[in-house]
């Protein structure tokens, strides 16, 4: 296996870790706040440009949610495969697959999360999500499939009910339970254990004890029955390898695929995984 250097941390990254190092103990209640309202503030990264032409391909548009205008991308027509992004992601991270299922005879939708890409608001959190993805749910007609990538797929968990008229699912580096995104986060700003504990207990406070529970895909997938499968690759550095080995075991009909050096975006764009993702999805 090819052993890639690790990328340097960026100068805004190592001030943050500095900053929670040396304050946390002075003020351990304001830096678990500020720690806290930072869990709930994706970042906005700009969208390569294979998204940006595929972005320009689409029928674009608006719809209003709780006040919010949430961007909604949809490329040809038919049944529908919907994709549901990943924290601090896009509905243009779907590119890849959008020629290959428009010939195959489908439609792609997918949405800009609240706070994410080109829909509205700042800070968002799964919850507000889950019900805007529902209410674009509910209004197809011809649902087929779902494709989800990382934190997209426990919301969808969350969301799922069998009344849903899906034939297939596919998730992306699902994250096994809440913590994982949880630990990754610490691990990435190097927050004390303190600040982690904070906001465990703030999360618990604020949307009450069984949070882990609602967003936990290892209970989520028990009632999943339709075929669904996850994709995962070994060198994964944000969702670990093995909470999609943890997911596959709870799957009534899991289906899993292997993948290695792809790490955790470049394989939504990896034309062999979309080859074999595809025909999952048109079988």
């Amino acid at each position: 296996m090819v052993q890639n250097k690790k990328p340097a941390e960026p100068i805004a990254l190592k001030l943050f870790q500095l900053m929670f190092k040396t304050i946390t103990p002075i003020m351990p209640n304001v830096m678990g706040n500020y720690a806290y309202q930072i869990w709930f503030t994706p970042q906005r990264f700009t969208a390569p440009k294979q998204e940006q032409i595929i972005a320009q391909k689409a029928k674009a548009s608006f719809i209003t949610i709780d006040n919010l205008r949430i961007r909604v991308w949809s490329w040809g027509e038919g049944p529908t495969v919907f994709f549901i992004h990943g924290w601090g992601g896009r509905g243009t991270q779907v590119s890849s697959f959008v020629e290959v299922l428009n010939n195959a005879g489908f439609r792609v939708m997918s949405l800009d999360m609240p706070a994410h890409g080109q829909s509205d608001g700042k800070k968002t959190n799964a919850f507000i999500i889950a019900k805007a993805i529902n209410e674009i749910l509910q209004s197809i007609d011809n649902l087929h499939g779902i494709i989800t990538h990382s934190f997209g797929g426990a919301i969808f968990g969350h969301l799922y009910n069998a009344q849903l008229p899906l034939n297939k699912i596919v998730m992306f580096c699902p994250p096994a339970t809440v913590k994982t995104a949880l630990d990754q986060f610490c691990n990435t700003l190097t927050l004390p254990a303190s600040i982690e504990t904070y906001i465990t207990t703030r999360l618990k406070n604020d949307f009450g004890p069984d949070i882990f529970n609602k967003l936990s895909l290892l209970e989520n997938a028990k009632k999943i029955a339709i075929p669904t499968m996850i994709v995962h690759d070994k060198d994964d550095d944000v969702v670990p390898f093995k909470d999609g080995q943890e997911v596959i075991k709870i799957l009534k009909q899991g289906t899993f695929l292997e993948t290695q050096e792809l790490g955790h975006r470049k394989i939504l764009f990896d034309t062999n995984v979309v080859k074999q993702v595809s025909q999952f999805i048109q079988s």
